[in-house]
């Protein structure tokens, strides 16, 4: 109980959770994850009352299954959590009901938490540069020699470009281009790049047409190119319930893996490379990989 932790991830479009206990190595309890959709319809940075609605629901329902196990549970946010001038509503609620602090992170300290997570995951990898396509914003993560060397956030996420260009497929392309143009020079040459997040590991898992979401198969598989273009080309033009057959494990990210597949084909184009390993393995894993007062400090709620 005293060296167990819960970690509830709170996205633009994805609640995580993760129940571990931590002795001389992480040992994963349960996880488990729902699609909140905490920034559908986010307009002038105000977040929808029905999205902090789902929300609350599926806070609610994982803080449940997390207290048979622990009391250290840390709730954290990000991309659109960052921008919603209405938080305090999700926020306050947390702390007023179930007295936890709504840690809302930056852009720099996510993209830090996400290179920790997955240092020692790619530790025969020299230089790295690991990417998350979120909900809201995508964070890069230069790494060498298993030191976090650069990092970068920029507001490419697949429910933003949602929000900003609804199905106009050329328009949300033409976006990607250019934010990812304001990227710095990448330090390497012939970098390896690892994708974490919803997309990546979604990808995955239409690439072995899981039925099931099996993060042991998921977690180190690699995806090629020539084998992005092909499942875009499946999801291209199709309407949500002809996707979600590709889909069974997660259907409900039926509206976004088109956007998500575009902007990661995109990330490899930019970086001129031809394939990536997928990444299991998100903030939640560097929340808990970080020093341990950096962790007793999160769960004060002051």
């Amino acid at each position: 109980m005293k060296n167990t932790y819960c970690v509830i991830d709170v996205g633009t479009n994805n609640v995580l959770m993760l129940i571990a206990s931590l002795t001389d190595h992480l040992e994963i309890i349960k996880r488990d994850s729902s699609v909140s959709a905490l920034g559908k319809d986010m307009k002038n940075d105000i977040l929808n009352p029905v999205a902090i609605d789902r929300s609350k629901i599926i806070l609610i329902d994982f803080i449940k299954q997390a207290y048979p196990f622990t009391k250290n549970i840390i709730v954290v946010g990000t991309s659109c959590s960052r921008d919603a001038k209405n938080i305090s509503l999700l926020s306050d609620w947390l702390e007023d009901i179930y007295h936890l602090k709504y840690h809302i992170i930056s852009g720099d300290e996510e993209a830090r938490l996400n290179g920790i997570a997955n240092i020692y995951e790619f530790s025969e990898i020299n230089n790295i540069i690991l990417f998350d396509v979120g909900g809201g914003s995508t964070e890069f993560i230069w790494i060498k020699k298993k030191k976090i060397i650069q990092t970068q956030s920029i507001d490419i996420g697949v429910r933003r470009l949602q929000n900003m260009f609804d199905s106009d497929y050329q328009k949300k392309k033409i976006e990607t281009k250019r934010l990812l143009g304001i990227l710095p020079s990448s330090p390497f040459e012939n970098p390896v790049l690892i994708g974490i997040g919803g997309t990546a590991t979604s990808l995955s898992a239409i690439k072995f047409q899981l039925d099931d979401y099996d993060p042991k198969i998921v977690h180190k598989s690699k995806i090629a190119k020539s084998e992005l273009k092909i499942i875009l080309s499946r999801l291209h033009g199709k309407t949500n319930k002809e996707i979600e057959k590709n889909m069974p494990f997660e259907p409900k990210r039926a509206d976004l893996i088109e956007t998500g597949t575009m902007i990661i084909t995109e990330i490899l184009d930019y970086f001129e490379v031809e394939e990536f390993f997928v990444s299991d393995r998100g903030i939640q894993f560097g929340i808990l990989a970080q020093d341990k007062q950096d962790l007793v400090k999160m769960l004060s709620i002051g």
